[in-house]
């Protein structure tokens, strides 16, 4: 039990309870405090803790419903309840959420070491085997899709589930090793067999979180350039340079091409190294350099010609790629 949030919306009772923690003779690797359930989930986000120690009653967010966002997000932080008298059956209510402890105020030194002791001697949960292949799978399926933001989140669902059923950082490791050799076993039974090398490995388990999740990110590089991706995105450029002039949308390229949106973003940076709206605003201002050359054409018709819908933003943008206004652009050719 190395990792503790402390969650009360009373000061004093925070500090009060962060000095007994801290008194025990257990090598904590930090405690920590929120004010209330919602500024605990936020921490949360940052560093996951083990053990869950909140109040009852708390503005914004009381602890009933933190209970239930951690036991749906994080099934493996341990959740205490801090309890007044006149809250006990309030906080029967947490037993649904994995909630088995609670002690009430106000509690002392003692109290809280036997709460400790007992929440040690019980051990971590043990780690369920089929939520972990689950997790795995579901990251496979996100890669296959090309599901980016998906993946993302499985993945931290991932990380944080061997975070909490790890007692050290060499188990949360061995946990993760695991990983990568699992994904790519799933992705072969679909014909894909990614080139990407196994991990070194680390003692350092943020560290070897980040280099999983480069791992992951080159799986999908790779598999999107075997699918195809260069000659797909010059298909994409040339709808692009046949539309320019009208409405263009990432939608309706990726709609036309037959793919996802958040696909047609991803592979198209990756293989024109420019982003679709960069290059979209690069042909948007080369047309209209070529029409500014010819005098009887009106700025302001120039900016509806190339896809802009009022003047002031062409005019923006313009300047933003060449440096000058339309205006001046001309000026430079000698034209008034």
């Amino acid at each position: 039990m190395k990792r503790i949030l402390v969650v009360d919306d009373e000061p004093l009772i925070r500090q009060g309870l962060v000095a007994m923690l801290e008194r025990l003779p257990y090598d904590f690797e930090w405690v920590r405090t929120a004010g209330n359930g919602q500024e605990a989930l936020e921490r949360m986000k940052e560093s996951l803790p083990q053990l869950l120690l909140t109040d009852i009653r708390m503005p914004k967010m009381d602890g009933l419903e933190l209970c239930r966002q951690v036991y749906d997000q994080y099934p493996l932080v341990q959740k205490v309840i801090i309890s007044g008298y006149g809250d006990f059956e309030y906080a029967q209510n947490c037993i649904s959420y994995g909630v088995k402890e609670y002690i009430l105020k106000p509690f002392t030194p003692a109290k809280i070491g036997d709460l400790l002791n007992r929440l040690i001697s019980q051990g971590n949960p043990a780690l369920s085997i089929s939520k972990y292949e689950d997790l795995i799978g579901n990251i496979a399926e996100s890669v296959w899709s090309m599901r980016i933001e998906e993946m993302e989140t499985y993945f931290e669902q991932l990380k944080s589930y061997c975070l909490t059923a790890s007692r050290t950082d060499y188990d949360f490791v061995q946990l993760l090793k695991d990983c990568l050799p699992m994904l790519k076993k799933r992705l072969a039974l679909k014909g894909f067999h990614p080139a990407v090398g196994e991990i070194p490995d680390s003692g350092d388990h943020l560290r070897y979180f980040e280099q999983l999740h480069v791992s992951l990110l080159k799986i999908i590089d790779e598999l999107a350039l075997q699918r195809g991706g260069q000659d797909l995105m010059l298909k994409a450029k040339d709808y692009m340079d046949a539309h320019i002039t009208k409405e263009l949308s990432l939608e309706d390229t990726a709609d036309y091409l037959g793919i996802t949106p958040q696909y047609l973003s991803f592979l198209f940076k990756k293989v024109h190294k420019e982003t679709f709206v960069q290059y979209r605003i690069l042909k948007r201002i080369e047309l209209a350099k070529k029409l500014l050359e010819i005098p009887r054409y009106r700025t302001n018709d120039i900016a509806y010609e190339v896809g802009y819908e009022n003047y002031p933003h062409f005019s923006r943008m313009f300047k933003k790629v060449t440096g000058v206004s339309p205006l001046e652009y001309r000026q430079q050719l000698g034209i008034k």
